[in-house]
C-alpha cells in the first residue's frame, strides 16, 4: 500500500482503540524501550508529546518510566516553528511550561525553555502511523521528522513506536524517507 492509503487505514485503526488499550500498550512499549536502552542509556533522549485525541502512544508514560529507570537521562521534546515545516527542540522536565499548538499538541514554551541542538541527541523516539518490515515509516505527512533526522548525529538511534505490527512494504518510499534503527510495538522489538 502507499503512504496516503496507509494513513487513512491506520488513523481509523487507532480510532477503534480504547483509552485503556492505548495506555496498556504504551506501558508495554515503555518496558521494551527500557530493555533496549539498558546496556547504554542515552544522555539526551528525544520524545514527542502525545496527540491524545488521535489515540497516539502515551509518550508521557514512556518518559516517566524512562526517568524512573534511568534518572540521568535528559528528555528533549520538539516544537514546530510556526509557519514552517521545521522543529526546534527543548529540554523537558516537570517544570517545563507547555503551550498548546494549533493541532492541540502540547509543546514547550520557546521563551522559557532550554534549547537543545539536534546533534546532542543520542536517541530519538519517532511517531508513526504505520511501518514496514524494511524499517520505513508512514507519519502524518508533514515531513517534520524527515527534515529533522538528518540534522542528528549518524549514530543517534532512531526508534519508532507503533501500536500495530508492520506491513510487508510501503510502496512509495523515496530518498527523503529515513529508515528506523528499531521499531517497538507492544508485542515485538524490530531491528534493522
Amino acid at each position: 500500500m502507499d503512504k496516503a492509503s496507509l494513513r487513512v487505514q491506520y488513523l481509523e485503526k487507532r480510532k477503534e482503540l480504547t483509552i485503556e488499550e492505548v495506555r496498556e500498550d504504551s506501558m508495554k512499549i515503555a518496558d521494551r524501550l527500557i530493555q533496549l536502552l539498558a546496556q547504554k542509556p542515552p544522555y539526551h533522549l528525544h520524545i514527542f508529546l502525545p496527540y491524545i485525541v488521535r489515540n497516539e502512544i502515551d509518550t508521557l508514560l514512556i518518559g516517566e518510566a524512562i526517568k524512573a529507570q534511568f534518572p540521568e537521562v535528559q528528555l528533549v521534546v520538539p516544537r514546530v516553528v510556526p509557519g514552517t515545516r521545521l522543529m526546534e527542540h527543548f529540554l523537558f522536565t516537570s517544570e517545563t511550561p507547555l503551550l498548546i499548538n494549533r493541532w492541540g499538541i502540547a509543546e514547550p514554551d520557546p521563551h522559557t525553555s532550554q534549547p537543545i541542538e539536534p546533534e546532542l541527541l543520542d536517541a530519538i523516539i519517532i511517531p508513526l502511523l504505520a511501518f514496514d518490515q524494511l524499517g520505513y515509516r508512514v507519519g502524518y505527512g508533514g515531513g517534520y521528522y524527515d527534515r529533522f533526522l538528518p540534522l542528528c548525529r549518524p549514530d543517534a538511534l532512531k526508534i519508532g513506536v507503533s501500536l500495530f505490527e508492520p506491513i510487508p512494504q510501503i510502496e512509495d518510499i523515496d530518498e527523503y524517507d529515513v529508515r528506523l534503527d528499531y521499531c517497538l510495538t507492544p508485542q515485538n522489538t524490530w531491528r534493522w
